[in-house]
């Protein structure tokens, strides 16, 4: 499945963004992105996260999915994450995305 705009937009944000804007990203708190799904979704509308939203579901529901492969080749972000990492994080989108609707 190819990447979507969307994907290649959110994963250049959230890299820039990261440790400078957000630097308690990687807490446990439920909230802890949030901030960084907002500054995403006030740059690149709510049909960008609706496309994103879409795509982390069809990653997600493929249980032979290479995350962490899909990470590296197609991700703007260029920090080494686990592909457990990379889960929680789309899983972590959607829920946020749920809330914004």
């Amino acid at each position: 499945m190819k990447p979507p705009k969307a994907f290649y937009d959110f994963t250049s944000q959230f890299h820039q963004d990261l440790h400078l804007v957000y630097p308690n990203w990687g807490s446990e708190a439920p909230t802890a992105r949030h901030d960084i799904y907002e500054s995403f979704r006030q740059g690149y509308g709510d049909e960008a996260v609706r496309e994103l939203n879409a795509y982390f579901e069809g990653l997600l529901s493929d249980e032979h999915a290479d995350l962490e492969d899909l990470w590296f080749k197609d991700s703007k972000a260029d920090w080494v994450i686990s592909s457990e990492g990379i889960r929680r994080l789309f899983k972590d989108f959607q829920v946020w995305a749920s809330s914004v609707r």
